[in-house]
């Protein structure tokens, strides 16, 4: 998708537009995941939600929060199909775990579905822990949940 280094910068409305008008692009997965990506990830918390680009052109977002319990916890992170491989996961974490801690917090959560193999095998690359917990998702589903302490480094 190119060579030049990626601009980091909190998401906006605007870019939320973007992003929910181009999604399959970014999700690939053949469903509708507007649902997690409601404004509010952006007017409650700009100042942890993250956005790669390249000549204006959005290359990955992370929308993430740092909870009252003291964590960053990762809501919903995507990357444009062509930029998968450059590293955009990793340096939107990497951001992430820089607001996030400035913020207060002392570690970081992501859930994922058990099935998704890809989410699994970054946040392992990336020194999560993984647990599956029964009962997370609002249908009782099971979820993984994933954990690192912000002074662990992959």
């Amino acid at each position: 998708m190119g060579s030049a280094t990626p601009v980091l910068r909190n998401v906006t409305v605007e870019d939320l537009t973007v992003i929910l008008s181009e999604l399959d692009d970014f999700w690939q997965e053949g469903r509708d995941m507007g649902f997690l990506h409601q404004a509010l990830y952006v007017h409650e918390f700009a100042e942890t939600s993250v956005l790669a680009e390249r000549e204006r052109r959005i290359l990955g977002y992370l929308l993430g929060f740092v909870a009252p319990a003291g964590y960053g916890y990762i809501h919903a992170v995507g990357v444009r199909a062509a930029a998968r491989g450059e590293g955009i996961g990793r340096l939107l974490y990497g951001r992430f775990a820089e607001l996030a801690g400035a913020g207060g917090a002392t570690s970081l959560k992501a859930i994922t579905a058990p099935e998704n193999t890809d989410s699994r095998g970054f946040h392992a690359a990336l020194g999560f822990s993984e647990n599956l917990v029964e009962g997370y998702s609002p249908s009782g589903g099971t979820r993984v949940v994933f954990r690192r302490r912000l002074n662990a480094q992959p």
